[in-house]
């Protein structure tokens, strides 16, 4: 994306983007007429605000996400999309699910699952996101086994092969938990809060996965697979692995919500 001028028939000189800008890369002249400052040192970061606060739409851009843009009554009032109730009933009800039905997730699910996540927020707006889905049994056998070989001290063995034969025999996976499909993320040189980000966009994805009757769970345990070549290169990515996340039918229901201690907050009376 990158932000190419005004529309000076449409723009109504309310400066906005002159507010809005955290580049500063807005500004008034002279005459009056606001203009678009030369972006000589790269400062732009595309993060697009300007042209969502522009109310007449002036702002000129060029991207290859044209029908991207849209406007409806839930953009200017947050509210109007959901209410605060209705979303804490979400947030509640989610829970980390590690038991799955043995049901392949659609690839149309999975892509709005991504869809979801193509919107969240990151640091510096670098989105500097990569992802892998994983949804052969065999290759998930594989990555539960080689984390298992990682981490059979946290889950109590004394070691890898006492751990591998007590899983194999009891034909139960403490890592994935069976689950049909895997998202793996890491993050690409540029990113800045690669953690965070993580963090952020992943839950994006979970959040969306539950409406579409699926469930997630975040499996910290694999993360340890990032330090295995061998097991990139099946995953497919390259660098530190920053989040995975099992995603599938739930196999199980819950009835009621958790109880959840009061958060400590100062400030607050």
């Amino acid at each position: 994306m990158s932000i190419v001028g005004i529309n000076y028939e449409k723009c109504s000189v309310c400066k906005r983007c002159i507010t809005d800008c955290t580049r500063d890369l807005f500004k008034e002249d002279s005459s009056g007429k606001v203009i678009r400052l030369a972006d000589e040192m790269k400062r732009c970061n595309f993060c697009g605000k300007c042209v969502a606060i522009c109310k007449e739409n002036a702002i000129l851009w060029e991207g290859n996400w044209e029908d991207d843009v849209e406007s409806y009554p839930g953009v200017e009032n947050y509210e109007q999309n959901v209410s605060y109730e209705r979303l804490m009933q979400l947030l509640k009800a989610k829970r980390s699910v590690r038991q799955y039905k043995n049901k392949k997730v659609p690839q149309e699910l999975l892509k709005k699952v991504f869809e979801a996540m193509r919107y969240a927020s990151s640091a510096d707006n670098r989105r500097a996101w990569n992802f892998s889905v994983i949804s052969d049994p065999s290759i998930i056998k594989t990555l539960s086994q080689e984390s298992i070989k990682i981490v059979y001290p946290y889950i109590g063995f004394p070691s890898a092969e006492a751990a591998l034969k007590y899983f194999n025999s009891t034909d139960k996976d403490p890592i994935f938990h069976k689950a049909p499909a895997l998202i793996f993320h890491t993050a690409s040189k540029n990113a800045s809060m690669p953690p965070v980000d993580a963090g952020i966009v992943l839950t994006y994805g979970q959040l969306a996965a539950h409406t579409l009757g699926l469930a997630t769970c975040w499996i910290g345990m694999a993360q340890g697979l990032g330090m295995n070549k061998e097991m990139m290169k099946i995953i497919g990515l390259e660098g530190q692995i920053h989040g995975v996340l099992t995603i599938g039918y739930p196999a199980v229901k819950y009835f009621r919500t958790p109880p959840r201690a009061p958060l400590n907050v100062v400030g607050l009376e």
